[in-house]
């Protein structure tokens, strides 16, 4: 029996990580999308950006698993809509990408609450002059999405001493994290947040659901940071709540398109605002070595009759109303 591997239909990414792969389980056969001399030995598909319809193609299908945390790219693919729940869908948490995605909520999380970037523009005009903070246990800092990623930034921010809040369409609890749900809920929070840090999935239930109804919610002054996927965020609104001030900044790291094109008027607001920052979808880098590894343990749970982890489960996801 073997496995698939396919990144994007990008051929040289596939063979490294099929290279990275074989060499941990050398007792079966790795093949490189398109190339699959024998769809019925297929037992594990690891995909990243996969051809819709093709799951179907292997009688032997035992799991999928995702190149990344990410499930917008299949959760709409039929194929695998017919196949749950009989081949589980197992997304890659590899703790090394979430303690990169912490570090990066928590160093955008103090340059906006000690007003580092005063600082910067001070240096540059020979200014000393040092401005009032609030004190971190009364900085309110809130993660939207209490996934495995959403809950380990939330505990980050509140080892680091910030007042931590998260919000989740189900009831979770973290610890040391004041945590909510529901729509009234979410909007009780965001009245009271003075950074925003966003960790939800995108799917038809979250799609601009930080529209501009909801990002008016939070108090005037206020900062995002965006780590998940960028249409969960109204542009046109985070804009023009940022031209109007009542946004003091943002740290973005995920776009509704991507590359960004060179013409997106988010290029323009980054050069008209001091404290709108874009960075390339760098805040979880995904490490070849470690991520195969996590894979690889997917497989040999299954191999031993266990179930892997993390299972995600397609739902339908229903919308906010406003």
């Amino acid at each position: 029996m073997s496995i698939l591997i396919n990144v994007d239909n990008h051929q040289r990414a596939t063979a490294v990580w099929a290279k990275a792969i074989q060499a941990s389980v050398p007792n079966k056969k790795v093949h490189c999308f398109p190339d699959i001399p024998n769809p019925s030995e297929i037992e594990y598909a690891v995909i990243w950006q996969h051809p819709h319809g093709d799951l179907l193609n292997y009688p032997n299908l035992k799991v999928v698993l995702l190149l990344g945390a990410g499930t917008d790219s299949i959760d709409n693919d039929p194929a695998m809509l017919a196949l749950q729940p009989k081949v589980p869908l197992v997304r890659l948490l590899d703790p090394d990408v979430g303690n990169d995605m912490a570090q990066y909520t928590l160093y955008w999380t103090m340059h906006f609450h000690r007003r580092y970037e005063d600082y910067r523009r001070q240096s540059g005009q020979a200014q000393w002059r040092r401005h009032e903070v609030a004190r971190s246990a009364d900085t309110r800092v809130s993660v939207l999405g209490m996934g495995l990623i959403g809950s380990f930034i939330a505990q980050r921010i509140a080892l680091n001493g910030f007042c931590a809040q998260a919000w989740n369409r189900s009831a979770k609890t973290v610890d040391h994290v004041n945590c909510f749900s529901s729509p009234e809920g979410l909007h009780e929070m965001l009245a009271n947040t003075d950074i925003l840090i966003n960790c939800l999935p995108l799917n038809e239930g979250t799609r601009h659901l930080l529209n501009r109804q909801r990002l008016s919610l939070l108090p005037e002054g206020s900062y995002v940071i965006n780590v998940s996927r960028g249409a969960v965020i109204d542009d046109v609104a985070l804009l023009d709540l940022l031209g109007s001030g009542h946004i003091a900044g943002a740290a973005l790291d995920t776009f509704a398109q991507e590359p960004l094109q060179a013409d997106s008027p988010m290029w323009e607001a980054q050069a008209k605002h001091a404290n709108m920052h874009i960075t390339p979808h760098m805040s979880g880098a995904t490490y070849i070595k470690s991520a195969a590894q996590v894979i690889v343990d997917n497989i040999l749970r299954v191999e031993r009759g266990e179930a892997p982890f993390p299972i995600h489960h397609i739902e339908a996801q229903t919308r906010f109303s406003k």
